[in-house]
């Protein structure tokens, strides 16, 4: 599973929602009756967004008869009322209040996302269909088919322990997303009032390859950990018995984000060979000064460090990939193993170093055509590094100006931390801080410091500092409880429901 800079948290949920739903919740007998989370909804699309996504579109009839669809989505757009509605102005400032604020931010109009709310409001990625053209399509530009490979997760998972939580979890994601809301009376009206055998309406899309490979994908024996751990985190999270139905789907974005963030990094600690010690990423709380705040810094390196582990991961994999095509007797060229014309097209090439290279090479010579490749090509890049930091972003938990960021995590991923254990609540602070260590390699404490290069950098008063920081931020948060005797008690209101 490869990340992308455009893979944000939001898209991520919405891609794996989307597939849960136009799947009807259960996973298909056959992977050709797999069904495409590509879903247009521009109707109200167009009342939420304010944008006409069915221009162009004046050769039908929609709605009464005597409008086009070019027409209704502009009236819509506008939220002005149409024959026999009242208040649809009122409508979208509603909706509005529902866009997601991590898909607004300068992007083109149909990338932009409601929050997980109802699967009446979910929508794919969309983007014009040509530079000129005042048609819309959806397309995967933000949406890259991780979601799907997540999805076959919940919903297929191989061992019997995952696959019982991940039954549990997608029939109480259906309970949420199909509660009743006036909302989705309304985006069923204005969609169903739109021409049904065109294909801009809300018909199944056409699966592509790539998407049936993602399905696929989401079974590969080298994900069952990640599948293990989404299938725990996510049931924890949607099993909440006080939490609403929007809080858990909010607090589920979250952990779809990190989760997959978390395995990214895990994947490049192995391919790299990190030392156990350095397997870690530092929380930072509080907004101390830099300069006089030693674990901040300490948070800094170890965000930086991970990025570094994330591109030496990619060269180490490609230069092993290399070394695996070279000794195979059956690979007669290189030159069709690179997309990127910089790696192939000419005679000081990389394909073409790599085919002159001796088969008996040293790895050092393989690893310098992998740097080089990775330095050239934009194929490989800094594509698995940025991805990373988009994603954690995504889930507020890089901070800091865009020279010193360091880790930190807001009140939104503590509550999904908190939710994704709810079947271990209530614990202690101490004891929910050294899970968070074991679950996502991430330190707060004193205690989850222990066994990390961290013990002789750091001095003790720092950590306790930051303990109590992350309390309060708890507490204030209502996601714990300070006790008389400084005692700190997490997730005293996660109450389990029955499955």
């Amino acid at each position: 599973m490869a990340p992308d800079r455009d893979e944000r948290a939001p898209y991520l949920c919405a891609e794996t929602l989307l597939t849960l739903i136009q799947n009807n919740y259960v996973a298909p007998a056959d992977l050709d009756d797999l069904r495409s989370p590509k879903r247009q909804l521009f109707a109200v699309r167009s009342l939420a967004l304010g944008v006409n996504f069915l221009g162009g579109r004046r050769n039908e009839r929609a709605a009464d008869g005597g409008t086009t669809p070019e027409d209704y989505g502009e009236m819509l757009a506008k939220g002005s009322d149409l024959r026999g509605s009242a208040n649809l102005a009122l409508a979208q400032q509603a909706l509005q209040g529902l866009v997601d604020p991590e898909t607004e931010r300068g992007e083109q109009a149909g990338s932009k996302l409601l929050r997980p709310f109802h699967e009446s409001l979910l929508w794919f990625d969309a983007r014009r269909s040509g530079r000129n053209s005042s048609l819309y399509t959806v397309r995967k530009v933000h949406m890259r088919g991780t979601g799907i490979t997540l999805a076959r997760m919940l919903l297929d998972p191989p061992d019997p322990d995952s696959a019982r939580l991940g039954q549990v979890t997608v029939k109480a994601i259906k309970q949420a997303l199909t509660a009743p809301t006036p909302l989705a009376l309304i985006s069923d009206v204005l969609e169903n009032a739109l021409p049904p055998d065109q294909v801009y309406t809300n018909r199944p899309i056409d699966i592509e390859k790539d998407e049936k490979d993602a399905w696929t994908l989401g079974a590969d024996p080298r994900l069952a950990e990640l599948c293990s751990r989404l299938c725990r985190h996510a049931e924890g999270v949607m099993l909440q018995g006080h939490a609403s139905d929007p809080a858990k789907l909010w607090q589920l974005r979250c952990i779809l984000a990190l989760d997959f963030a978390v395995h990214i990094l895990r994947t490049a600690w192995e391919a790299t060979a990190t030392p156990d010690e350095d397997r870690f990423l530092l929380l930072s709380f509080g907004g101390a000064p830099r300069a006089g705040d030693a674990l901040r810094q300490k948070s800094e390196d170890s965000y930086a460090r991970a990025r570094i582990r994330l591109g030496e991961a990619t060269v180490a994999t490609l230069g092993q990939r290399m070394k695996e095509l070279k000794t195979d007797p059956s690979v007669k060229g290189f030159a069709g193993e690179f997309r990127d014309a910089a790696l192939r097209s000419d005679t000081d090439s990389v394909a073409s170093q790599l085919e002159a290279l001796p088969v008996d090479a040293p790895d050092s010579e393989y690893a310098r055509l992998a740097r080089v490749a990775a330095e050239v090509s934009t194929s490989y890049g800094r594509g698995s590094e940025d991805g990373f930091r988009v994603l954690l972003e995504s889930v507020g938990m890089v901070s800091g100006g865009s020279r010193y960021r360091y880790l930190t995590a807001g009140t939104d991923l503590l509550a999904a931390m908190v939710g994704a254990l709810s079947a271990q609540m209530p614990m202690s602070s101490r004891d929910f801080m050294n899970e968070v260590r074991k679950e996502w390699g991430l330190v707060i404490n004193l205690e989850s410091a222990a066994d990390t290069s961290l013990r002789d950098q750091l001095d003790g008063a720092d950590l306790a500092r930051n303990v109590r920081l992350a309390e309060r931020l708890m507490s204030d948060a209502g996601l714990a409880l300070g006790l008389s005797d400084r005692t700190t008690i997490v997730g005293e209101r996660a109450d389990r429901r029955q499955p």
